[in-house]
């Protein structure tokens, strides 16, 4: 008999579950190897874009570039972009996009994509060239920023107390009050004191003077901005007034942040400064203590200023920056295809909340705060802006022409160093038209007679020159429309020889300017050294910087320094820049900077 077959045993539940994990492990792999190999691949060079973006924000779209490269997109098909960023503010931007780019001067590529702060660039650069330069007059906001007049907490508070909601006109009525703060119940904060930039160059300047006049017109009685309407004797006679207040003019917003930061930091009983016009953002930014305007610091600040911004939003309206995005004439159809492609990248959410954090507020609703000015910088969340249409092209011509006849006039005294060690030549790769190393006085000459071209025929101008035994006084103080010329051609017949009579110097100009002060003018030395005083004197040094200290005076002389090559004493320069409530301009390390240093210096006064 046969045994019957055996029962069969039941299959082990581990082992089919690895087998079948196994077998569909397989087929996912090669599914997605298949996949891979089907996908679309680059092919060729990635697509080079560059991007000029105006400097509150560059960094940020610097690394929001660096993002974008790494995510593998493909544009037209199958080829890759790489996006770079540089900065540079909208100002000299625009003005080197109306001539030919020069690399040198900019210190950047030709850009195909151009971001400024705002859209009135774009007007104003058409107004400058024959041939389109950019794609479209009509480009599409990336992020937003009204213009507001930030002050003090302390001294805001005072002005809505009687004028909860404050227009230009209220801020005339205080900066032409006879006893300033007085006729708000505090004598103790003197006049009224504003700050903001020049138009010329600067983004917060344009604004400044667009939202000045705008105030003046509404006080006249006019509907809307015209030519005819910046041209009018009392809207002229209503930001003349305004400009009266003005303590210094700059070229950088972020600078005059800095300064007012180190100002609070000496706890002085009296701030620095009763109000400046500025970028919303930049505002945002003081208040969480950078003062300089990097939003990449906000991850490890500053100490929180003692004195924090309000921001005022004039009730006649707000200028509000737009930051569009302009893709220039000159890039080619692949340039365009990826300058698109990373713009809707840069709308991702993702980049959104990014630009949030850093201050601004949405391209797409400049109107209302977002909830990070509304937490930091106090911003009602109600809040619904009325913003002021830009103005046509031939009206902001206007009104920037009209500022420099407006603008509270300078009186300024140009020191220079003509010691020995000005005929040196700090960077051999600079050379002059025969080839040879440039000395640092025949480099100084030019950029010199550039910066005064940033004075008005009706400021005054001065000129000394100093080395050893001590300081000359070239052309005495006169009207720049009378003496520019003599002042040029003084300046470009210079010789340099003996050594540095700094302190004495310095002393002597800042004596005879005060002695001679103007009370309705901004009163300044422009001081450029390139060396230590010698001999080394530490008690004439500390005398010095005691003798300039404006911090316990109601009208001061500034002393803006230009420190100038290697062997600068950069510290002594400083020093006598921030006791006297000025800026110092670094041309130490890079003496080829130095034109632009004298213009930046030239556009604080």
């Amino acid at each position: 008999m046969v045994d019957p077959a055996p029962a069969r045993r039941g299959a082990n539940p581990l082992v089919v579950s690895l087998i079948v994990g196994l077998v569909a492990s397989v087929v996912v792999y090669f599914a997605l190897d298949d996949a891979e190999d089907s996908a679309p691949k680059a092919v060729g060079e990635c697509v080079a874009v560059e991007l000029s973006s105006s400097t509150e924000k560059d960094k940020l779209l610097a690394e929001m570039a660096e993002r974008y490269n790494g995510t593998g997109r493909l544009i037209l098909g199958n080829r890759c972009a790489k996006v770079s960023v540089h900065g540079l503010t909208s100002g000299l931007a625009m003005d080197s996009l109306a001539t030919t780019w020069d690399a040198d001067t900019t210190k950047a590529p030709v850009p195909q994509v151009w971001v400024p702060s705002t859209s009135l660039w774009v007007g104003r650069l058409a107004a400058r060239t024959k041939s389109p330069v950019v794609r479209s007059q009509t480009n599409p906001s990336l992020m937003s920023s009204p213009v507001v007049v930030a002050m003090p907490s302390m001294m805001a508070d005072a002005l809505r107390a009687k004028n909860p909601a404050p227009g230009w006109a209220d801020l005339l009525t205080l900066a032409t009050a006879p006893d300033g703060w007085s006729s708000l119940g505090h004598p103790e904060w003197g006049k009224f004191k504003l700050g903001r930039d020049n138009p010329e160059l600067s983004s917060s300047g344009l604004g400044a003077t667009i939202a000045t006049f705008h105030g003046a017109a509404v006080a006249a009685g006019q509907n809307g901005l015209t030519v005819d309407t910046v041209r009018d004797a009392r809207v002229r006679s209503f930001v003349h007034n305004i400009e009266s207040s003005v303590e210094r003019y700059g070229d950088d917003a972020a600078k005059f942040m800095e300064t007012l930061y180190a100002e609070d930091a000496k706890q002085e009983p009296v701030p620095y400064i009763s109000a400046i016009v500025l970028q919303e953002q930049l505002a945002y930014l003081y208040n969480r203590g950078v003062p300089d305007g990097d939003p990449h610091k906000l991850d490890n600040p500053g100490a929180l200023p003692k004195n924090k911004l309000t921001t005022i939003y004039p009730k006649d309206g707000t200028v509000v920056f737009d930051h569009p995005y302009i893709v220039l004439a000159s890039a080619t159809e692949e340039q365009r295809a990826a300058a698109e492609d990373f713009r809707l990248f840069l709308g991702e959410e993702a980049q959104r909340a990014t630009l949030r954090k850093a201050g601004f507020r949405d391209g797409t609703a400049a109107r209302n705060p977002t909830d990070e000015l509304s937490r930091h910088l106090g911003v009602d969340p109600r809040q619904s802006l009325t913003p002021i249409p830009n103005p046509a092209p031939d009206v902001v011509e206007a009104m920037v022409a009209g500022f420099q006849e407006t603008r509270k006039k300078a009186r300024v005294l140009l020191v220079l160093d003509v010691s020995g060690s000005m005929n040196d030549a700090d960077d051999p790769a600079n050379k002059s038209l025969e080839n040879k190393p440039q000395s640092k006085l025949e480099r100084m000459k030019p950029a010199a007679v550039k910066g005064l071209a940033q004075l008005g025929i009706e400021d005054e101008v001065g000129l000394w020159t100093f080395s050893s035994p001590g300081y000359t006084e070239r052309i005495p103080i006169g009207r720049v429309g009378d003496v520019r010329q003599q002042v040029i051609d003084t300046i470009n017949g210079l010789a340099a020889k003996g050594e540095t009579a700094l302190y004495d110097t310095v002393s002597a100009a800042h004596q005879a300017m005060t002695d001679a002060q103007d009370p309705a003018k901004i009163n300044a030395i422009v001081l450029l050294s390139d060396g230590e005083n010698t001999p080394r004197n530490d008690q004439a040094r500390a005398e010095l910087l005691a003798k300039v200290d404006a911090s316990r005076q109601e009208t001061s002389v500034r002393v803006f320094t230009i420190p100038y090559g290697r062997k600068a004493d950069i510290e002594t320069m400083r020093l006598i820049a921030e006791n006297s409530r000025a800026v110092s301009y670094d041309a130490k390390q890079n003496t080829s900077d130095i034109e632009k240093v004298f213009v930046s210096a030239f556009s604080n006064l």
